[in-house]
Formats: structure tokens, C-alpha cells, sequence
């Protein structure tokens, strides 16, 4: 749900700033709203909300800025960083302080570790490693896995601090 939230958003957006019709674009926008606020378990028709805004788009598929269809990758991306922002919105302030501390932390022993001359390229490759699980895992909102991540790199920092 959080890719076609996502991609409805960017088609939507597109629609309404590119298109010469005022009202298509008002429309675009009101599927936008439609699409954030639906049920996440109504995929079908957020589905449908996506299939008519890149309908829309393609439309306008001779414009510069038109949005294409992402790669995978890129696509992940996006859908990564769309939940991120949504989900943080809805935390607990006690849940957005850990994040935010844990992240904190992560940067810390990362940032530290990276300074350290005498690390051989199998531990700097596990320390980047480390890091990078941390931070999806603090993004995907898994404490275990980002609490693990953060204890493995302060293992590491202690020992190459000694």
C-alpha cells in the first residue's frame, strides 16, 4: 500500500503542476487525498486510484518532468522513504526519541569507526555492513534488529578504541 500511496502521490502531483486543465488537476489531487486516507486493506481500489492518475499522466508523456516508471531499486527507495515519513508522523514521542537516539548512536560509532587507520578491510566492510542494517532497521521500525546493529558496532569501536 505504501508503493501505490507513493506513486499515486508523485502521479498526482505531476497532474496538477504540468497539466494545462484545472480541473484534471483538481481531480488528480482529490484522488491523492482519496488514496492517503484509504484503508490499507482496500488494495483494489487504490489500484484503480494509481491506474487513472498514470492514465492522467501519460497524457502528458511528452512533458520534461514527466515521472516514468521507476526502476526496482528506485522504486523501494521511494516507497522506503514514503513510509518513514508517514509512520513517523504517527509515533509516540517516546518512540521518536529512541529513534532518533538509536540513529544518533548508529552515526556515532559509524562515524568513529570509519577514523580508525588500523582496521583491516574485512571489519571496515562489516562495520559499513552493521551500519547500513542498523539504519533499515531503524527505518522499517525493528528495535531488535536496530538495538543488535548499534551493540555490534559499539563492540567493534570499543575494541579498536582499546
Amino acid at each position: 500500500m505504501a508503493e501505490l500511496r507513493q506513486r499515486g502521490g508523485a502521479l498526482a502531483a505531476f497532474v496538477a503542476a504540468c497539466g494545462d486543465d484545472e480541473e484534471r488537476g483538481r481531480q488528480a489531487r482529490e484522488l491523492a487525498g482519496r488514496l492517503l486516507a484509504s484503508d490499507p486493506g482496500n488494495l483494489d481500489a487504490a489500484h484503480e486510484i494509481v491506474r487513472t492518475l498514470a492514465d492522467w499522466a501519460d497524457d502528458l508523456a511528452d512533458h520534461p518532468h514527466h515521472p516514468g516508471v521507476p526502476r526496482p531499486d528506485e522504486a523501494d527507495r521511494l516507497t522506503r522513504d514514503h513510509v518513514k515519513d508517514v509512520l513517523r508522523d504517527r509515533l509516540t514521542a517516546p518512540a521518536r526519541d529512541w529513534l532518533s537516539g538509536t540513529k544518533l548512536s548508529l552515526d556515532v560509532c559509524f562515524f568513529a569507526l570509519r577514523r580508525v587507520r588500523r582496521l583491516d578491510p574485512q571489519t571496515r566492510e562489516d562495520v559499513f555492513y552493521a551500519y547500513g542494517r542498523g539504519t533499515m532497521a531503524l527505518d522499517l521500525g525493528n528495535r531488535p534488529a536496530a538495538a543488535r546493529e548499534l551493540a555490534r558496532l559499539r563492540e567493534l569501536r570499543e575494541l579498536y578504541e582499546a
